[in-house]
């Protein structure tokens, strides 16, 4: 279950048939560099692309549709994110995510989470919080009908809404990258319904504490929200 966790040091071939790594489509109006990063990224990140896959820029490059430059450009931010190294005579070499990656991850986003909750706290609209106790009786039928492909749909839906409240464009960009991380553990940390029906306590404290305006609370919820998503985690599958 935690295969594309763990760093190892074999170099493997990459299949460059997935669809991560297939020519941009023409309607996608975003900067190549953006949507090259965004897919070795998510490859990465979901396993497609194994730890010890060696990455190949003219591949890469050939199968995307696009120059050599925006793909070299990713393969420096990959590097720097620590999702790939450099290795001597070998080229870009997948490192994945491991265990202590994802300790930190979660140790950021509790902090920064808190600070999203807080700032979208004073920003939030009535309609805005109206959509969201509407998201969450989304998700309880989700979680009644086990349709996890929903769920998550109407989650991200959920969590979108604060995230662009708290109108910060860098903590927004910073979150919309930890959540794409840990996406991969998703299945772990709310695949028992224990963890589900308490993230949706949490959720619908967290709506109390926008209708209130309360920043304080909205923060200590948010930083509590991830605690207990990384405690849960760490029972289930041993990961710490």
């Amino acid at each position: 279950m935690l295969k594309g966790l763990l760093n190892i040091k074999v170099i493997k071939e990459v299949d460059y048939m997935n669809p991560l790594l297939e020519k941009i489509e023409t309607t996608d109006l975003r900067p190549i560099r953006e949507i090259v990063l965004e897919r070795l990224r998510m490859a990465i990140i979901n396993g497609t692309l194994e730890p010890g896959s060696r990455l190949v820029e003219t591949s890469i490059a050939d199968n995307m549709g696009v120059s050599r430059t925006p793909v070299r450009e990713a393969f420096r931010q990959l590097e720097i994110e620590g999702l790939a190294e450099n290795v001597p005579r070998k080229g870009t070499v997948v490192k994945g995510i491991s265990k202590k990656d994802i300790m930190e991850i979660y140790e950021i986003r509790e902090v920064l989470e808190g600070l999203e909750f807080s700032l979208a706290c004073s920003n939030l609209t009535e309609f805005q919080i109206s959509d969201l106790k509407e998201k969450v009786c989304k998700m309880e039928q989700c979680i009644e009908n086990n349709d996890v492909k929903k769920y998550w749909k109407t989650h991200g839906e959920f969590h979108d809404i604060i995230l662009y409240a708290s109108n910060n464009n860098r903590l927004i960009e910073q979150m919309k990258q930890i959540y794409e991380y840990l996406s991969v553990l998703r299945n772990f940390t709310l695949v028992m319904n224990e963890r589900r029906h308490q993230a949706m306590k949490e959720h619908k404290a967290l709506i109390e504490a926008f209708e209130n305006k309360d920043e304080i609370l909205a923060e200590k919820i948010g930083r509590e929200h991830t605690v207990n998503a990384k405690k849960f985690l760490a029972k289930e599958i041993h990961l710490f």
